[in-house]
């Protein structure tokens, strides 16, 4: 399962290196830019702490007493992405990656994930939840067959353009439908 925590700031659902790029940026300027941007919003977060969805606590117990093997991919650094886990106590995630200037949210965690997973079509049996669109988008390039987007906005018309297979307004609901669908994730 890739599952992404931080909703303490709304993304545009694009990495900010890929942004900075569309701009016009050179690679080299890109990534100072990405890297600067990182650490105003590391800042930011350290003076905002991170406030987990209401019932996300509840919903990876639940997912991982059906056995979902839980890989955390979110666009907060490295360490902001432990406070969370550490704070709300949540240590079932085999895999946590946060972003940085070495590795950021996007194919790059797909990558890292693939070189750790034991089998190499893991993605065949893996649901994506997120709540960007970006989310949705890399599920669907790495061949995740279950997509299910969360409700931020209350239009999921970009999620699913993005390629959501499916909407929530809460986290708890997509503990039915990922045991319906008989994936392990």
């Amino acid at each position: 399962m890739i599952f992404d925590l931080d909703d303490t700031l709304v993304l545009p659902g694009r990495p900010a290196l890929e942004i900075f790029e569309a701009l016009g940026l050179a690679r080299a300027r890109a990534i100072k830019a990405t890297e600067r941007f990182l650490a105003e919003l590391e800042e930011l977060n350290a003076q905002a702490p991170p406030v987990p969805y209401p019932d996300a606590g509840r919903t990876l117990r639940e997912l991982a007493a059906d056995g979902a093997q839980l890989m955390l991919s979110t666009g907060s650094s490295p360490e902001r992405a432990r406070r969370v886990l550490d704070q709300e106590g949540w240590d079932g995630f085999t895999v946590v990656l946060g972003s940085d200037a070495a590795c950021s949210k996007g194919t790059a965690h797909y990558d890292r994930m693939a070189a750790e997973a034991p089998d190499p079509s893991w993605t065949s049996r893996a649901v994506t939840v997120g709540d960007s669109p970006q989310d949705m988008r890399l599920g669907a390039e790495h061949g995740v067959p279950m997509r299910i987007g969360v409700n931020r906005s209350g239009d999921p018309r970009a999620l699913f353009a993005a390629g959501a297979t499916h909407f929530v307004n809460a986290l708890a609901e997509i503990v039915p439908i990922v045991a319906s669908a008989r994936v392990w994730i």
